[in-house]
């Protein structure tokens, strides 16, 4: 009678065991699930903080060029080389060449335009592919000026200004000259 009492308790603590050790698997899967998901935020916020650096980059420069503000309206997103050398002058569209070929080598697939959203206020638009987010096919073929108007960039619009448009990240950002 001992003997199989002794041998049920031997049976039931492997048991105890499997059981524990299936809950642990489970655990760190959900661990790895989260780190995998940590580090596609941390990419996608780290582009976002790129896009944020060259909106403001272009911004400052049309600030210091402020007489030609005009020279740097380039509604339409346009691929631009990044071994290609931006033009010598005028200023305005070597400043503009230059911060295109920045946003299109340092994002993927990175497009930037800057356009006129209203008689004194201009916005500076970035686009750039997030397909860690892809959610259904985006394009790259619309214009800054729809870009500020759908994301709400400009001081009569209360829009956040950022978003997404299928697969593509959208940031504008826009100032008064």
């Amino acid at each position: 009678m001992i003997m199989k009492t002794v041998a049920f308790r031997r049976g039931f603590t492997l048991l105890e065991v499997l059981i524990a050790l299936l809950i642990f698997s489970v655990g760190m899967l959900g661990l790895a699930a989260l780190q995998a998901y940590s580090v596609k935020t941390n990419q996608s916020a780290h582009l976002r903080s790129q896009a944020t650096a060259l909106a403001n980059m272009m911004m400052d420069s049309i600030r210091a060029n402020r007489q030609n503000v005009g020279h740097y309206y380039a509604n339409q997103y346009v691929e631009f080389d990044c071994g290609t050398a931006p033009a010598a002058s005028p200023p305005a569209q070597h400043d503009l060449e230059f911060w295109k070929q920045q946003v299109n080598c340092a994002l993927p697939q990175g497009r930037g335009a800057v356009a006129p959203i209203s008689a004194n206020e201009l916005a500076v638009c970035i686009r750039w592919s997030d397909a860690r987010w892809e959610s259904a096919d985006g394009s790259a073929e619309t214009s800054c000026a729809e870009d500020a108007a759908t994301f709400g960039a400009g001081l009569e619009a209360d829009g956040p200004g950022a978003g997404t448009d299928g697969q593509f990240s959208v940031f504008v950002v826009s100032s008064r000259f």
